[in-house]
């Protein structure tokens, strides 16, 4: 696993920081928002450290999708959101909202979004 020393994503995903985790798998790990904008706000965080989603490509690159779509579809199903939707967001860089610099995805629901926001 190659992590990044000092960001607080990697000891999560580590176990050095106690979080609350939803579930697990070999490249993933589910926790619960500790600021959340939706009645359910799950992270989906990365066990291998990339900056964001543009730096996961490549030969180092983890080949996630099969298993980050079936964690999708894991969460869904058990917290009854299948039905009604759920909405998942990756924020990449600064000007597109990532505060932290690890990949992880956002897992919402529980409340319409709308759209345009406002």
């Amino acid at each position: 696993m190659i992590l990044k020393e000092d960001c607080i994503f990697c000891k999560i995903a580590n176990k050095k920081i106690p979080a609350d985790i939803i579930d697990e798998t070999d490249n993933f790990v589910v926790i619960k928002d500790i600021n959340p904008v939706a009645p359910m706000h799950l992270l989906i965080i990365s066990k291998i450290h990339y900056d964001s989603v543009l730096d996961t490509g490549g030969e180092d690159g983890i080949n996630c999708g099969k298993e980050l779509f079936g964690i999708l579809g894991t969460l869904a199903e058990k917290f009854n959101v299948a039905d009604k939707g759920f909405r998942t967001v990756i924020n990449t860089k600064e000007d597109g909202g990532q505060t932290v610099n690890h990949l992880h995805i956002h897992f919402m629901a529980g409340r319409w979004f709308g759209w345009p926001p406002g």
